[in-house]
Order: C-alpha cells, then structure tokens, then sequence
C-alpha cells in the first residue's frame, strides 16, 4: 500500500525531488560527482496540498503529486529552502505557477546523453540550445529562486540538475508529510 501524502503539510514552496527512471540524466549527474544524489532524476515544485508545477513532455503543467510520483510507486524526497521567509516561498512559488503551460526544453533535453559521452562539450552545446522561454525541470525551479535574488546555486539555472537540490547545506527534508 503507497504512503498517502498529507495535503496539509506539502507547503507552497516546497520543493519535490522524484527518483524516475531517467537513466540519462541519472549517468550524467554520476559522472559530474553527485554520488548517491543522482538517483533524483526529475523535480517538481509545491503550489500546496496536493498540488505542484513540474516541467515535463511536452509542457510545464500542473500536476498531483499523489497520483503522480506516490502512487506509481516513485520515490520521493520533499525539501524546504532553509532559512527562506514564508512571504518569499510564496513568491517563488507564484512565479512557478506563472510558467504552466510553457513548452518543455527538448533541445536541451538532447544534450544529455551527448554530456555522457562528451563531459564539458555537451554542457556547453547543452547551453547554446538552451531557451528563456522553455525549461527543464530542474531549471524551471532554480529560476525560480533565481527570481527571489535567490542565487542558491552558484550557478545559471540552466546548468541546475536535480541532485543539486538534495543539498543538506541549502535545504533540509520535510518528514513530517506523510499521513501514513
């Protein structure tokens, strides 16, 4: 039986980390360094309860995260910025909702196996194609925070993977979101 989420405790402006099956992404993150981190292939961003903002095929959209990741038996790690006001987690979130319905970065997208055999190259060709009007997922919610003049990173957004998220410096887990 899938643990069932608690719509009361998945706060606006949380940030949702999904281990997929995103075998690309995962190699390209164990090769950059990221460990036990690269399991976290895809990210999506909470709008409270069950609700999120994901980037994904073949738009950004909104989504239930229940029967999205919990109930298709995808394992999931919720994060919140540490030491973030609330007011600002609202308008980072805002600013995710803002993005629904955006077109999803296939270009970029197809860099990624090219970063696994090509390392450097793929990020820069990775980078040529990049657009402003189009987001991965992980580049959707950096930007976000990118917005709040949140540079949490280091980095541009769309160099951002996933497992730069699970970092215990920038953020620390909610466990208490579960009803069971």
């Amino acid at each position: 039986m899938p643990k069932i989420l608690d719509p009361e405790k998945l706060k606006i402006g949380y940030v949702i980390l999904v281990a997929g099956n995103k075998f690309a992404i995962q190699k390209v993150q164990e090769r950059a360094g990221y460990g036990k981190s690269s399991k976290w292939t895809h990210v999506a961003g909470a709008l409270g309860g069950y609700d999120a903002i994901e980037a994904s095929l073949p738009k950004c959209r909104l989504i239930n995260v229940q029967k999205a990741f919990i109930d298709k038996g995808y394992e999931i790690k919720v994060l919140r910025r540490k030491y973030q006001p609330e007011k600002e987690r609202f308008k980072v979130a805002l600013w995710w909702a803002t993005m629904n319905n955006l077109p999803y970065d296939v270009l970029q997208v197809c860099w990624f196996p090219l970063s696994i055999i090509c390392g450097r190259i793929g990020i820069v060709l990775h980078n040529l194609f990049s657009s402003r009007k189009r987001f991965l997922c992980s580049e959707l919610i950096a930007t976000g925070f990118y917005k709040e003049n949140d540079y949490l990173f280091g980095k541009p957004a769309e160099n951002v993977l996933p497992a730069d998220f699970d970092n215990p410096e920038l953020f620390e887990e909610a466990k208490d979101i579960w009803l069971k």
